[in-house]
């Protein structure tokens, strides 16, 4: 009880701490959609989003519908519903709503002459999804940091994440994973822009039977942006691991946006 208490008073410090800065007149630069990366602009849009992921111990497809609202020129509230589908290699198919997602961010620094841009923010996670079921089942809160700068055509953005767990019944020490990455996008067309990211992520606390801790999983994910229609992207590509470490043998991303 102890920690649902101390996660609603983050989520309430989160809303109401509002930067005195996000009434000003702001800018956003516009970068690409990457596929895992997190982006430092301030967004009003409707997402879709699929995951299918393939591992040793079967398969899983997350679907993701959001919404993302500036409610301020500096600061933004997203809602993701997830629906989660796996497929164990040892176990029976499920499917249902997963754990909701929360997240604020906050765009603290840019600069139009460089076409630079900084956020920071913070994801809460719920848990809706069933655990017992393998479709979520945990609460968790990660705060981040995001930055973007543009040279010419290139786009290149950087982020890095903190997850800590924070379910009471969770048995054992609770998770935290340390993720970071790097995007980059050239923009050969105003319609079209390829992408390549690499992605850490690191389990820095949790069972002592788990293979992946304290150890570093990197990945490569290929893809492209297309603008099919005004105000919308199509953003595809793959995950595929560079390391011995992994939970996936490949990751399948796949996005639709549209900014209103």
């Amino acid at each position: 009880m102890r920690r649902i208490v101390s996660l609603g008073s983050l989520l309430v410090l989160a809303l109401s701490a509002v930067p005195a800065f996000a009434e000003d007149d702001f800018q956003n630069i516009p970068f690409f959609y990457p596929l895992v990366t997190r982006r430092p602009v301030i967004e009003r849009e409707l997402e879709l989003r699929v995951v299918h992921e393939k591992g040793r111990d079967g398969r899983s497809t997350e679907v993701t519908g959001g919404i993302e609202w500036a409610v301020l020129p500096r600061w933004q509230v997203e809602l993701e519903v997830p629906l989660v589908f796996t497929s164990p290699r040892d176990g029976t198919d499920a499917g249902g709503i997963g754990d909701l997602r929360l997240e604020n961010k906050f765009a603290v620094w840019n600069s139009i002459d460089h076409s630079a841009q900084l956020a920071i923010g913070l994801e809460a996670r719920f848990p809706t999804g069933s655990a017992h079921r393998g479709l979520g089942g945990e609460a968790a809160v990660e705060p981040f940091l995001t930055g973007g700068i543009a040279f010419g055509l290139l786009d290149i953005l950087v982020d890095a994440a903190w997850e800590f767990n924070i379910n009471a019944h969770v048995k054992g020490p609770q998770e935290q994973e340390l993720t970071g990455g790097l995007a980059a996008a050239y923009n050969v067309h105003r319609n079209f822009a390829p992408l390549l990211e690499l992605r850490t992520t690191t389990l820095t606390r949790g069972p002592a039977a788990d293979e992946l801790h304290h150890r570093t999983q990197v990945s490569v994910i290929p893809g492209f942006n297309a603008r099919l229609l005004p105000r919308t992207t199509l953003r595809m590509g793959i995950e595929l691991p560079l390391t011995d470490a992994r939970r996936a043998d490949y990751t399948l991303h796949a996005g639709f946006v549209w900014e209103f």
